[in-house]
């Protein structure tokens, strides 16, 4: 995914394939909404951007932190673990991490 991809798909707005994130810190509430999106049909988590669409972005630290916490939510806070894959793609300053689950 590149920056017009996160751009196109933000605008479209958060629904039941697309959720954002400003940021995670909780891996039980994140674990959660990877295994809905596990569970149904796929899905797509953006952090680093607002309810209302804006890409805020994630300093360097926050997004090791980020990254690190969905390894450990997916591999520790699900039962059985999921194989996420992520993003960390540039907008303005900072980064988004977006973290696409396991699609069946």
């Amino acid at each position: 995914m590149n920056r017009n991809d996160l751009l196109r798909m933000v605008a479209l707005g958060e629904d039941s394939r697309r959720q954002f994130k400003v940021d995670v810190t909780n891996a039980d509430s994140l674990a959660a909404d990877l295994v809905a999106f596990s569970n149904s049909n796929g899905g797509t988590l953006f952090i680093g951007v607002t309810d209302d669409g804006a890409l805020k972005g994630l300093d360097p630290a926050d997004v090791r932190r980020v990254n690190q916490l969905i390894g450990n939510a997916a591999t520790q806070h699900t039962r059985s673990p999921i194989s996420p894959t992520t993003q960390n793609i540039k907008v303005g300053s900072g980064r988004v991490v977006s973290r696409c689950p396991y699609r069946p």
